[in-house]
């Protein structure tokens, strides 16, 4: 099977994890356009601004590699990763010229991205989510008739598998999220209930920065951690803290969030002790009582945090647990194989 991939390169991005575990699978060939590389993502706001008033110009440039692409390799199927970047009319017209197109969603929603993203999802042949939820919900909530399939996360293993804990810790606690509201809350409240013990916290993530934490304790701010930094700062604490996005929108009304996402494998894979939001589905994947601590209130999670930095013994055994658990059943070739079965499935004879 001819595969062309669509997704972003760097490394430690769900897209470029997929697309190597694609390249791993017996008789899979592979060819692929990384939109990363034709539109930049920049955190400083002048670089931002810039890039809006090119973006147009970016984007024709990248649809146009997709094509050239398409029609150099002739793919028995395309895989577009998320796709936020192509309108409804470019999805039909691959599905029309080249082959099936198949959309991999990691997102809580497909509604919170804009009306682009929104309406060209119609037009994928089949939509491959990492949300368990999504296709008993995919024609009644997001009010799409084509086939949606969940197929969960996986870690990357050249990447995220340590196989040793780590041995010194310049934080107690760690989180490495993009700044979101009720995760600012929930820090805030943390902080503030272990304010007596005098914990060193580090936040890594973006949108940070603003917000205060630092001047409610011992916080540093580490920015944005991907890649290989990513995993070093998971295992510079203590205790890694493992939230999931529940409070989605889209215009106005509530949807259904996450119950887990690809940290939730990676914690493990990284060899740490992390405390993990409670969730279904996350009390499905580790035992919270030998393997994963859980939490469903900032006031648990202080408690749990307390506890456990009392008892490194408990850390330590808890952590070789979910690495055990993790290790490999958990790993983005597992799920690869489960994507490729999905792939032939919409292959046109």
């Amino acid at each position: 099977m001819k595969i062309l991939f669509v997704g972003d390169s760097w490394r430690g991005a769900s897209d470029r994890a997929m697309r190597e575990a694609l390249v791993r699978q017996p008789d899979i060939e592979v060819d692929d356009v990384a939109p990363d590389l034709t539109v930049p993502r920049y955190n400083a706001w002048l670089l931002r601004a810039q890039n809006r008033l090119v973006l147009p110009l970016q984007l024709r440039e990248l649809k146009k590699k997709v094509l050239v692409a398409a029609r150099d390799f002739q793919p028995d199927v395309i895989v577009v990763f998320k796709g936020a970047y192509f309108d409804a009319g470019f999805i039909r017209q691959l599905r029309r010229e080249i082959a099936p197109i198949v959309n991999m969603f990691p997102d809580p929603s497909p509604h919170i991205y804009g009306k682009k993203l929104k309406l060209a999802m119609h037009e994928y042949d089949l939509v491959i989510s990492r949300k368990k939820f999504h296709p008993a919900l995919w024609k009644s909530l997001y009010g799409y008739d084509n086939r949606c399939v969940h197929v969960s996360y996986g870690y990357m293993p050249s990447l995220h598998v340590r196989y040793e804990p780590p041995t010194a810790f310049d934080y107690d606690v760690v989180l490495i999220a993009t700044c979101r509201n009720e995760y600012e809350m929930m820090m805030r409240e943390v902080i503030e209930r272990l304010k007596a013990r005098d914990l060193k916290f580090a936040i890594a993530g973006n949108g940070w920065l603003g917000t205060g934490l630092d001047k409610a304790g011992d916080v540093t701010f580490a920015g944005e951690r991907s890649g290989a930094a990513y995993v070093e700062w998971l295992r510079k604490g203590k205790i890694v803290i493992a939230p999931v996005w529940t409070q989605v929108k889209a215009n106005g009304a509530a949807q259904p969030g996450d119950e887990m996402t690809e940290r939730t494998l990676e914690c493990a894979a990284a060899y740490t002790f992390f405390i993990h939001r409670r969730t279904d589905e996350a009390k499905s994947l580790y035992d919270e009582a030998t393997e994963v601590p859980m939490f469903d209130t900032a006031a648990e999670l202080a408690d749990k945090i307390a506890f456990y930095l009392d008892h490194e013994e408990a850390r330590r055994a808890m952590a070789a647990a979910a690495h055990a658990r993790a290790v490999p059943a958990y790993s983005i070739d597992a799920r690869a194989r489960e994507i490729v079965t999905q792939l032939k499935s919409v292959i046109r004879s």
